[in-house]
């Protein structure tokens, strides 16, 4: 078993009267409202308006959940149409059932005061939009099971290894020559050249850091690196085999981020895969973004420009299926 954070995006649309926010206020009570995780049912979401003790309306967001749990929220909060109102992302974390946390939106008597625009029509409206994180057991899926004699591992820790590979760090990377230029046509030309890399056996690579390469060369041995995998790396993984024709490591670094996908980090991906002309990620980002057209996406102004814009006039068009 592996511990494994899930990510979900959650939403949240609010209109409450201010008849309803008075009784509770005037009952010494509060006022929520919850939706459930459709991904995990023991968990619910809500927003909650109270009274504070010392006479300021507080606006916030609550966890319930069955069982103490570890979750993480990334979340803000906005009012409609007051622009008073100092919109903020946030980042808490919630421990047990109940938990709330809230920002004081402003004192009681402001609250109910036309000129402070809280109310249209004597309703006030509420948005929510976030990422909810938990981490949960979760048996690892990974494709890394492997001979303990794993013939890639044996030939990767013997010391007959005749090329190096340096990382702008001076860290080194030994590798047969055989191997690299069967998995890598750039490396390959590189060995054969005649040019300095091949008279010396070495060659200096100064776009990716030592980790980067030393994954990507483990994975030339068929070395497993499944656990050692994040979305950051398998980025940057990508962009290695782009670089170095390694086409192996370029599927199977597509395959590994369409799995981790998340409103989270999809841009992140998205932006890469166009970069590195991946047309098999970048199609799949697009349909997952556009499932996702109601719910929150992290980092949603860092997207692409070209790509948001066809994103854009896609999600307003009309398909006769």
């Amino acid at each position: 078993m592996n511990s494994s954070k899930i990510e979900i995006p959650i939403s949240m649309r609010w209109k409450v009267s201010k008849e309803e926010i008075q009784k509770a206020i005037q009952a010494e009570k509060c006022i929520t409202k919850s939706f459930p995780l459709k991904e995990l049912s023991d968990i619910k979401y809500y927003l909650i308006i109270f009274r504070k003790e010392n006479d300021k309306i507080v606006i916030g967001l609550g966890i319930k959940m069955q069982e103490p749990t570890l979750i993480t929220v990334k979340f803000k909060i906005s009012v409609i149409p007051v622009n008073n109102w100092k919109e903020q992302l946030y980042e808490r974390i919630f421990k047990k059932n109940g938990d709330c946390w809230g920002d004081p939106l402003c004192k009681y008597e402001e609250f109910y005061d036309p000129a402070n625009n809280f109310f249209i029509d004597n309703y006030i409206y509420i948005t929510l939009e976030g990422i909810l994180k938990v981490e949960k057991e979760q048996i690892c899926v990974h494709s890394s099971l492997k001979s303990p004699n794993n013939l890639g591992e044996l030939l990767y820790n013997r010391e007959d290894k005749d090329f190096d590979i340096f990382s702008e760090n001076g860290k080194c990377v030994k590798v047969h020559k055989l191997i690299i230029s069967a998995k890598s046509p750039v490396f390959e030309r590189m060995i054969l050249s005649g040019l300095k890399e091949s008279k010396e056996n070495k060659v200096l690579i100064i776009d990716f850091d030592f980790e980067i390469i030393e994954l990507a060369i483990k994975f030339c041995y068929g070395i497993s690196i499944a656990n050692q995998l994040n979305v950051s790396n398998g980025i940057k993984l990508l962009q290695f085999s782009d670089k170095y024709i390694i086409s192996d490591l370029k599927e199977s670094m597509e395959t590994y981020l369409l799995n981790e996908k998340s409103p989270m980090n999809i841009c992140e991906i998205v932006n890469s895969s166009i970069l590195m002309n991946s047309i098999k990620l970048r199609e799949q980002c697009f349909d997952f973004i556009l499932e996702k057209e109601s719910k929150y996406i992290n980092d949603l102004e860092k997207l692409d420009k070209e790509f948001a814009l066809v994103l854009l006039k896609t999600s307003f068009s009309v398909f006769n299926v």
